[in-house]
């Protein structure tokens, strides 16, 4: 599949699949510019529906790949005032994988949520490290299959293009090894499935474009923070 057809084929309906996809979640994920042949824009929010601004200082890497596992190049630019980050891809580009550290976020006494780490919050007793990672499947291929290194990363078992309504299996791995008791789902409700001792679930993809979500909360004893949050969205296109 070349990239071309792929985002005259995902720019239709992929606001709308991911508005109904992050209705409950807070993640990041990429979305065509529309009138542009491998252009987009990286997006943030989710709670409720709503899109929020980020700071892209936040976005610790951004990796794109050919279908063979090769890095590429790509145009960056960064948005002044919380716009968007857009990227311009070659023609080549396959998968698009980012981590974006969304840092510790303390609830204060008036029970609001803040960007500052527990000790610099008086009588604040929770907070929560908040790390995301995302993909983009661009083309179909063994590649897919591959870890890329995140920390927390999503693996399709099969390198074959999923179908609408057919299950496909998802391995969830945690510095490299199988992790269990990650839900999955198309909203951060986590309500399609949960990976087992072997970190493998089943997901069944929608016509269109998927966004399938995976999340695990850990509590954690760090002067600074309570709970450390992993959230990923392995993006693609079902047949």
């Amino acid at each position: 599949m070349m990239q071309s057809k792929a985002i005259s084929r995902l720019a239709g309906g992929f606001a709308l699949a991911l508005a109904s996809t992050l209705a409950g979640a807070h993640t990041v994920w990429l979305e065509p510019l529309v009138g542009t042949v491998g252009g987009y824009e990286m997006k943030y929010g989710g709670h409720g529906g709503e899109l929020e601004t980020y700071d892209s200082g936040k976005i610790v890497s951004i990796d794109v790949y050919d279908a063979g596992g090769g890095s590429l190049d790509y145009e960056r630019t960064d948005v002044a005032g919380g716009g968007n980050t857009q990227l311009l891809l070659p023609k080549n580009a396959a998968l698009v994988a980012i981590h974006f550290d969304n840092g510790i976020w303390t609830r204060d006494p008036m029970g609001r949520s803040v960007n500052k780490p527990l000790s610099a919050v008086p009588g604040a007793t929770a907070a929560t490290n908040a790390l995301k990672y995302h993909k983009t499947v661009l083309q179909w291929s063994p590649l897919v299959t591959r870890e890329l290194g995140q920390r927390f990363e999503v693996l399709p078992l099969s390198d074959s293009q999923p179908r609408a309504g057919q299950p496909m299996q998802v391995k969830v791995l945690l510095d490299g090894k199988p992790l269990s008791g990650v839900k999955l789902g198309r909203g951060e409700e986590g309500d399609a499935g949960e990976t087992g001792a072997d970190g493998i679930a089943t997901f069944v993809p929608e016509a269109g474009f998927n966004g399938l979500w995976a999340g695990k909360r850990f509590a954690v004893d760090d002067p600074e923070f309570t709970e450390l949050s992993y959230e990923y969205l392995f993006g693609f296109e079902a047949l």
